[in-house]
């Protein structure tokens, strides 16, 4: 059973779709799987349930090795203890079981069990990938409806990381060719990047040679170092058809992006002051919170200081607040500002160690 429950991943839906306005996605519905069952027999639902939960725990982390750890598996052999709702209904002629668990018990298991937390802010990442279609190369669109664009779709879905494919309007035609991409060319890929706003943009090379499928995969951040943009993953492998090359470069950037933004606790007390101006009213303020406390790095916050339109919160982290600056950039409604004199001007009164480490401006 346990092989099974690693390879089971079951993760709300991410649509492929036209130009993002937003950085980031919120992951939705973390603590929820749907099963495909037998039957409604009660033996066939408490097996069912033990796979939801498994699914439920892996999609909070980001590891399927998470349900190997003794802790995780003694939750998944009882997930009736956790268990907020469940039933049933059908898709496409199968009979699936949908599950619903206390979502504050899995992190609190995780937690417990020094596992990293994986939380619904993730950043969007944009893909230029070639591809032969009707025997030509070309540059895979969101509106194609070859099996690899439906295989994107659904590893983003399994694996959570929010997809996005270029629509290739005029606009894309006229900066980016098939040439480009096959070329990884990197500068004119960036260029063409940045109206669709995401997080990083990777590019991927996928060709049939003598039967099998040869992929290389590049991903970048959007922004350069000392004006050069470097890979942050560069692989290349082979596969035996496109739907197994497609699960290689997801679980490729799978691995990346977990390493980058799933949280574990590192059991020291780190804490530091983050400031956000712009909030203009109270209900500007409980979306603050509220999007704090959802974070992965974030142990607990305190409001410290409400002056106009800022807000300066006392956060205690599970880990660094390098840690938490990443998860904070990547959110659209976050804009960084610089602290120089900005600090020292609305903070004058306050000691070094009060002041704030980080001030972001609130967009949402």
């Amino acid at each position: 059973m346990l092989k099974k429950l690693i390879n089971l991943i079951v993760l709300p839906l991410f649509a492929l779709t036209s130009i993002a306005l937003v950085q980031a996605a919120e992951v939705g519905k973390l603590d929820e799987a749907d099963i495909a069952v037998s039957s409604r027999a009660n033996d066939v639902k408490d097996h069912g349930l033990k796979e939801a939960l498994a699914a439920v725990f892996i999609k909070n982390s980001g590891l399927p090795s998470v349900v190997l750890n003794p802790l995780v598996k003694a939750q998944i052999n009882t997930p009736e203890v956790i268990l907020t709702q469940y039933g049933y209904y059908e898709k496409n002629g199968e009979l699936m079981l949908k599950a619903s668990f206390d979502h504050q018990r899995i992190i609190s298991t995780l937690r417990q069990a020094g596992l990293a937390v994986w939380g619904s802010q993730r950043p969007l990442t944009l893909l230029w990938m070639s591809v032969n279609e009707n025997n030509e190369p070309t540059v895979l669109a969101d509106a194609s409806s070859a099996d690899i664009r439906i295989e994107l779709a659904q590893e983003s879905t399994n694996k959570g990381i929010p997809l996005l494919l270029p629509i290739m309007d005029l606009d894309d035609v006229m900066q980016v060719s098939i040439t480009d991409v096959r070329g990884m060319f990197t500068d004119v890929l960036a260029n063409a990047s940045a109206r669709y706003q995401a997080d990083y943009f990777a590019v991927a090379n996928v060709d049939t040679q003598g039967g099998n499928v040869h992929f290389s995969f590049k991903l970048f951040d959007k922004n350069r170092t000392n004006g050069v943009l470097q890979a942050l993953i560069s692989q290349q492998g082979n596969a035996a058809d496109y739907k197994q090359a497609t699960k290689q470069m997801m679980n490729i950037l799978a691995d990346y992006y977990i390493s980058q933004y799933a949280i574990a606790s590192t059991g020291s007390d780190v804490a530091t002051q983050v400031s956000f101006t712009g909030l203009n009213n109270m209900t500007q303020v409980v979306h603050v919170e509220t999007y704090l406390r959802q974070l992965s790095a974030v142990k607990s916050i305190k409001l410290s200081q409400f002056k106009g339109d800022s807000a300066t919160y006392s956060i205690a982290l599970f880990s660094s607040v390098d840690d938490l600056q990443r998860l904070l950039n990547i959110d659209s409604r976050l804009s960084q500002l610089d602290t120089k004199g900005r600090v020292e001007s609305f903070y004058e009164s306050k000691t070094d160690d009060t002041k704030p480490k980080l001030i972001y401006q609130w967009l949402g």
